[in-house]
């Protein structure tokens, strides 16, 4: 379980599987992108989608170009990025509890965005409540990389605030729990499957979690994963 001293003063939020489902970015990736190529070749969709899909595995996730939505459209001579992707916001789907529960945090908390969904996704996906944050943060846009622990330590230090001070919540077990409970922050898991004990089914659970956390005591996990 994570440990953390002092007031929590900022929850921080994942993106997609948190605030969003990941509709929109699979959207872009799996179909878009492979559409566009294949008319612009003349290849049949299921050419296209497999030349697409080779073409990322040349590069993978261990180079910041796979992360770079700019990168693969000039790769690919699909012209800019962003009017395609305007077109797609309607596959946008915030979770139904968000703008409610955000609403009322915010009055009582510094909210953040740290994910690692690239800047040109998260702005789009969060345009709606986009005002309820006094920050949005990617680490694959600012350090080319998945979450890790070194990302919520930079997160604090820019945040001026102890990292004991953020709670995060998050979908992945991994570079949500683990990587913000490394880093010394209170970290929530958001385990909208119920596959776990002890997580968050929605967040909805959140503010009786916050008010746990505020008055001293440990993160909250999933018990499978974290035994």
């Amino acid at each position: 379980m994570a440990q953390h001293s002092g007031v929590t003063t900022v929850v921080s939020f994942d993106a997609e599987g948190t605030l969003v489902t990941h509709a929109f970015s699979r959207a872009i990736w799996r179909e878009v992108v492979p559409e566009l190529y294949g008319r612009a070749r003349g290849l049949s969709a299921g050419e296209a989608a497999a030349r697409v899909f080779a073409e990322y595995e040349t590069i993978g996730p261990g180079r910041e170009e796979w992360y770079d939505i700019g990168y693969w459209f000039r790769r690919f001579g699909l012209g800019e990025p962003g009017p395609v992707m305007e077109q797609q916001r309607t596959r946008i789907e915030l979770y139904p509890e968000v703008p409610a529960v955000l609403q009322s945090l915010s009055s009582r908390f510094r909210l953040v965005v740290a994910s690692s969904t690239p800047v040109e996704f998260l702005e789009p996906m969060l345009r709606d409540v986009r005002h309820l944050f006094g920050g949005v943060f990617s680490s694959t846009s600012e350090c080319g990389r998945l979450k890790d622990e070194q990302f919520f330590r930079r997160l604090a230090l820019r945040l001026g605030v102890d990292p004991g001070a953020i709670v995060h919540v998050g979908d992945n077990w991994e570079r949500d729990y683990l990587s913000a409970s490394a880093a010394g922050c209170v970290a929530l898991f958001l385990d909208r499957a119920s596959s776990t004990t002890g997580g968050l089914a929605s967040l909805r659970d959140l503010q009786a979690r916050l008010d746990t956390a505020s008055s001293g005591a440990t993160g909250a996990g999933g018990g499978a994963a974290a035994a």
